[in-house]
């Protein structure tokens, strides 16, 4: 496992706080680390938090915990990976200061901010240990994308559920009746087979090429009845901008590049743009998207990074932008790799 970026809240799991680590640093079992890497199920990154699943059912945590999006019981931050608890999860979420958790039933756990009620009833502001949440959608869930002020469940019907403060579906879609939640229902798309969510817009795909986009379009992040030339097989978005792969390894983005979160040069992108590797040969087989940066993993294990780069998040030994994809220099193939809020996570 190597941890790169931002580590003002100890987010990497290293056992200290800094402002940051330019290059990967490896984290090793023991006292730290109470999980070896070939344990790990699943992982999440989110604005200064890391969440880790093992095969085994426990949940783990460590970085920042002012909401208790760490699920610990208290709002203090962890230096070290610490066990949350057992929950089973087979999916994590790390939002900007909340999380949630799926289970093997389909159901659906949150923990973390509550401030714009995106995940619980009003007059709670933090739900510090993982809770249970049941939706007027009695289905299973099958994932879960955050905004900054809202929650955003994709159901197994397809039906697309958006709770918490989201002002650009308030006109379209309103609040559902009889509710102590404030949930709006999305389902006049069609049959949503994968959602995401950046700081303000979301992104849907129908069937397995049409993308769809609700939300703040001004940096090109919003696509409308789009198809990807090839089928997709996983969705990820930034904050203003977003992209996929495909089931033949290509990666296409579009959105905001201010900072070269498209892997190339210009200030945006309204179509997808592909994703060009150092050479021809290099076939993708996994894409994280952080706020402002992304990662890939290829079939030989290598990583390539780009973007927003100010906290050394991209794992280059320096602060500069990376406009196009680079290979980070790591000792072993990763099978994995997760992004967050300036920070990266790979695992071996």
């Amino acid at each position: 496992m190597f941890a790169w970026g931002a580590n003002s809240h100890a987010q990497l799991g290293l056992g200290y706080a800094s402002e940051q680590c330019d290059k990967p640093q490896p984290l090793t079992g023991g006292e730290g680390v109470p999980f070896r890497g070939e344990e790990i199920l699943v992982a999440s990154a989110g604005g200064g938090h890391t969440l880790i699943g093992t095969t085994d059912g426990k949940l783990y945590a460590c970085g920042w915990n002012n909401r208790g999006q760490l699920g610990m019981g208290h709002l203090n931050d962890c230096l070290h990976f610490e066990l949350v608890g057992e929950y089973g999860f087979q999916q994590l979420y790390a939002g900007w200061d909340v999380s949630a958790g799926i289970n093997a039933f389909g159901e659906l756990f949150v923990w973390g901010s509550n401030v714009w009620q995106q995940i619980a009833v009003p007059g709670i502001k933090n739900i510090p240990t993982p809770t249970r949440l049941t939706l007027p959608d009695e289905g299973r869930v099958l994932k879960v994308a955050f905004g900054l002020q809202y929650m955003v469940v994709l159901m197994e019907s397809g039906k697309v559920w958006v709770l918490g403060k989201c002002k650009f579906l308030a006109n379209d879609y309103p609040a559902e009746p009889a509710t102590n939640l404030t949930i709006r229902c999305i389902s006049d798309r069609a049959s949503v087979r994968d959602v995401v969510s950046g700081d303000n817009h979301l992104v849907l795909v129908i069937g397995d090429r049409k993308i769809n986009c609700l939300g703040d379009g001004k940096h090109g992040q919003c696509l409308e009845d789009y198809t990807i030339p090839e089928d997709v097989i996983k969705l990820e978005s930034g904050w203003t901008h977003s992209g996929c792969l495909t089931v033949n390894g290509a990666v296409y983005l579009w959105g905001r590049n201010n900072y070269g979160q498209l892997g190339l040069p210009g200030q945006f992108s309204s179509l997808p743009q592909k994703l060009r590797l150092e050479t021809d040969d290099m076939v993708v087989k996994d894409l994280s998207l952080g706020s402002q940066h992304g990662a890939v993993v290829t079939k030989d294990g290598q990583v390539a990074c780009w973007g927003w780069n100010e906290h050394g998040n991209c794992g280059t030994g320096g602060t500069e932008n990376v406009w196009f994809p680079t290979v980070i220099d790591l000792p072993r193939p990763v099978s994995k790799v997760v992004c967050g809020a300036g920070f990266t996570m790979a695992f071996t």
